[in-house]
């Protein structure tokens, strides 16, 4: 159901919070749905076509934030983006669909990284993966992206310890209204992330569906959000991450004006023609995989790119 005003913060909280009750946050993805019981909207798959323009048809304009044409930017938008939630031990009350996808053990993430690692990949940033796709910067052989979505405790706890001591880097998209509480990732580990390296990126104020915003709706989830976590991390906060990986074109101009120069969604959906810095990729990352299942994901990924 779209909203018909701008959320109500108090309103939304309690739903934000749940997942600090043992139930598993996370985005699913535009082709799943969400994890059930954790009181934030879903929806259906992301429709992201233009009008006018066919998706992933790309205009040969440049972009309005890089140098390269938005053509030239989909062909070299072919780095594999993982996306992770939680890193913990299975509990009684986690369904599977959250074993599946929303929460993988520290030992199998920890398989996983080393098998990324063995095989030559190395961990870029948003902020390189731009680099590379408006001005054709340079990156390594095996360029991949790692990102953790929605901010829970475990992440800095557990993930961040992993991939430090492997010298790699990550990106954590956080929604800002459970920063602090309970279950979740605090503002001193905030800038414990950004002092190790990592990258903050933002994901919404409290995870609702981009595809419903109207009016104030926007700021909240998007202004606010960015200027939070740049006050927290003391680092510019450049990229974005959709809730369930689902966008509409009516958002991405509102991205753009609160200064996001680049967007992550979470499909196999062609990348917008006309707006691909904000579209660009990611895939979930199966808790199950093994190491070399998860480096043939990678080899898949690049080659379908």
């Amino acid at each position: 159901m779209a909203q018909s005003r701008p959320f109500t913060r108090r309103s939304l909280l309690g739903a934000a919070l749940l997942g600090a009750t043992g139930v598993a946050a996370g985005c699913g993805s535009a082709g799943i749905p969400p994890e059930p019981g954790i009181g934030r909207s879903g929806g259906e798959a992301a429709t992201p076509e233009t009008p006018g323009t066919p998706a992933g048809s790309a205009d040969s304009s440049p972009s309005a934030t890089a140098e390269a044409t938005n053509a030239e930017i989909i062909a070299r938008a072919t780095v594999p983006v993982l996306c992770y939630h939680q890193v913990r031990p299975y509990e009684s009350g986690d369904t599977s669909y959250s074993k599946q996808l929303l929460i993988i053990e520290p030992a199998r993430f920890r398989e996983q990284l080393d098998a990324i690692k063995g095989a030559g990949y190395t961990t870029i940033t948003p902020d390189d993966y731009l680099a590379h796709l408006t001005g054709g910067a340079q990156l390594p052989e095996k360029p991949v992206i790692l990102s953790f979505d929605d901010g829970k405790d475990n992440q800095p706890e557990v993930a961040l310890a992993a991939v430090a001591e492997r010298g790699m880097k990550a990106t954590w998209f956080i929604m800002t209204t459970v920063i602090g509480n309970p279950g979740w990732t605090t503002k001193a580990q905030i800038r414990q992330m950004a002092e190790a390296g990592m990258t903050i990126g933002a994901h919404t104020w409290d995870h609702h569906d981009v595809r419903k915003y109207k009016g104030k709706d926007f700021t909240i989830q998007f202004d606010e959000p960015r200027e939070k976590l740049q006050e927290l991390s003391g680092q510019p906060v450049d990229t974005f991450a959709y809730p369930y990986g689902a966008w509409n074109p009516a958002a991405l101009p509102h991205l753009e004006k609160a200064g996001y120069r680049t967007g992550f969604q979470l499909s196999d959906k062609p990348i917008d023609g006309r707006h691909p810095l904000m579209t660009l990729r990611r895939s979930l990352t199966a808790s199950d995989w093994t190491g070399e299942q998860v480096v043939a994901k990678l080899r898949e990924i690049a080659q379908k790119a």
